[in-house]
């Protein structure tokens, strides 16, 4: 058989197509079963990053993340002192530098720091330091009737005032003259005695219902009717913080220092007689002559009272009233007539 010329290349016709990927016009085509490159260990692949804290801080391109506590200040940051940044610091938490109004005490710096609270106002905080408050040893008129600065809430006395509490209010137990005047029918013992508590109640005094009056019938007296005059170191006080006596047993052994001279209002009064029958250690001064007990008003009964103060606490008769009790014992009246009573408070005084 012969073999004719046919134009081909000497390849098998039903062979498949070259893997190199030749075309059917017999080019050649660029390989494509080849793999490409890795190139993510380059360092070019995106990666996330962390701080300390373990939150996110975004992505980086291989360079370190800044962020607020890594100690720099980056953009956007007023201040960064690392671990140091403290909400009392002189760095925030934030990066920011403290200021008097951030709302931050920053401390050894500011006292206080109410932010858009700061005011002059008394107990408020101005310019980042403490404004007019109790415990600052200044009395605010107004808001205190005391300040003893660090002596306050801890009883300790100054020395010439009783001690001061920790709201500034004296402590100590106060007595007062009443600014009413009532005649001798009284309602007994028990009778004036709520007429003290009134008294005190309308002036929102404190242990209001302690209050008893220095008064005495027949048989009983302050000596054995007030239930606390054996508490030591709790001075008798009058509304303006004046100490009248260091506790029961100076008052009875010496007198008041000083006339009961403010009534319960706060107002000052002199000259004015009261109602007592009690001597001056505190006992029954008359055994008959107490208006009858204190029930009576009659003109035919009387009973015997004392001057509360005098205008002038100096000079010859000062001294007679100091010396001769007369704040107690003084003069006898008719049970017609209208005089004061004295209260005292009888209870536990408030604490701190």
């Amino acid at each position: 058989m012969s073999i004719g010329t046919c134009g081909c290349t000497g390849e098998d016709p039903a062979a498949p197509a070259s893997s190199a990927g030749e075309t059917s016009t017999g080019s050649t085509a660029p390989a494509t079963s080849e793999a490409p490159e890795v190139t993510g260990s380059t360092g070019d692949a995106p990666t996330t990053t962390a701080d300390p804290s373990g939150n996110s801080t975004g992505t980086s391109t291989g360079e370190e993340e800044s962020y607020c506590g890594d100690g720099k200040i980056d953009p956007g940051e007023a201040c960064d002192d690392g671990p140091d940044n403290a909400a009392d610091g002189a760095c925030t938490h934030q990066c920011a530098a403290a200021t008097c109004g951030d709302g931050l005490v920053w401390a050894g710096v500011e006292a206080c720091d109410l932010g858009d609270g700061n005011s002059s106002e008394y107990g408020g905080c101005d310019g980042c330091q403490l404004a007019a408050h109790c415990g600052d040893g200044t009395v605010d008129e107004g808001f205190e009737v005391c300040d003893l600065g660090g002596l306050n809430g801890t009883g300790i006395s100054n020395g010439k005032e009783p001690p001061c509490r920790a709201t500034c209010t004296w402590q100590g137990r106060v007595v007062f003259v009443t600014s009413q005047a009532y005649t001798g029918a009284l309602g007994g013992l028990d009778g004036a005695d709520i007429r003290c508590r009134d008294r005190a109640k309308a002036v929102g005094l404190d242990n209001a219902n302690t209050f008893r009056a220095w008064l005495s019938d027949g048989m009983q007296s302050p000596s054995t009717r007030f239930q606390q005059i054996d508490l030591q170191k709790v001075p008798y006080m009058l509304r303006s913080g004046r100490v009248i006596a260091a506790d029961f047993a100076e008052l009875v052994d010496e007198g008041p220092r000083a006339g009961i001279s403010i009534d319960e209002t706060g107002a000052m009064v002199t000259e004015e007689l009261v109602w007592t029958n009690t001597t001056g250690l505190g006992g029954v001064l008359h055994p008959v002559d107490h208006c009858d007990s204190w029930t009576s008003a009659s003109n035919q009964l009387e009973a015997m009272g004392g001057i509360n103060a005098l205008p002038v606490e100096m000079g010859p008769a000062w001294d007679a009233w100091q010396a001769e009790r007369q704040w107690t014992v003084s003069l006898s009246f008719s049970c017609d007539w209208k005089w004061r009573l004295y209260c005292f408070e009888d209870g536990y005084p408030a604490e701190g």
